[in-house]
C-alpha cells in the first residue's frame, strides 16, 4: 500500500530507510556521511524542505512496516538563470528484502501524481552517477538527461 506519511507515527519506518539509502549510495560514493550519523539531521531537513516547496512524502507499507519511501517537492524554485518553478523527487528507496516488486516504480507515479496535481510542468530527479540501477528506473518512467555535474577531488 502507497499512502502519504505521518512523521510522527512513520518516523523509525523513515529513519531505516534513510540509513539504508545513504549506505547504498556510500557503497557507490565513499566520501558520503554514514547513514545512522546523518539520518536524524537529514529527515528533520527532508520534513523542512516539504514544507518550504509544497512537498509530501509517501510510503511504501506491508504488514504495518514502511518498506519504503519517496520524497517530492512540487514547487521548488528555480535559479534566476533556470526558468520556471520545478517539481523535484529528493529521495526514493525501497528495503532490499521488497525489492523488484514494482513498488519504486509506484512510489514513484505517486510522487508524479502529486507534483501534477500542484501544478509542477516538469519532475527533476537526481541520481549518482554509478547508481546504473536507479537511472534505468527513472529512464523507464521518461525521465531523461538534464545536466551533467562532474566533481573533481582537491586533496
Amino acid at each position: 500500500m502507497i499512502r502519504e506519511c505521518e512523521p510522527v507515527r512513520d518516523r523509525a519506518g523513515l529513519r531505516t530507510c534513510v540509513v539504508e539509502l545513504q549506505e547504498f549510495e556510500r557503497g557507490l560514493e565513499p566520501s558520503l556521511p554514514k547513514g545512522e550519523e546523518m539520518a536524524d539531521r537529514y529527515l528533520a531537513h527532508m520534513l523542512r524542505r516539504c514544507g518550504e516547496a509544497t512537498g509530501r512524502i509517501f510510503v511504501a507499507e506491508e504488514a504495518g512496516a514502511i518498506v519504503g519511501f519517496v520524497g517530492v517537492l512540487a514547487r521548488v524554485v528555480p535559479e534566476p538563470d533556470e526558468g520556471q518553478a520545478y517539481g523535484y523527487v529528493s529521495d526514493l528507496v525501497v528495503l532490499p528484502a521488497h525489492r523488484r516488486r514494482g513498488l519504486g516504480r509506484a512510489l514513484l507515479e505517486r510522487a508524479e501524481a502529486y507534483a501534477r496535481g500542484e501544478g509542477a510542468r516538469v519532475l527533476r530527479v537526481g541520481v549518482l552517477a554509478r547508481n546504473t540501477g536507479a537511472a534505468r528506473l527513472y529512464r523507464s518512467l521518461g525521465f531523461g538527461d538534464y545536466t551533467i555535474q562532474l566533481g573533481k577531488s582537491l586533496r
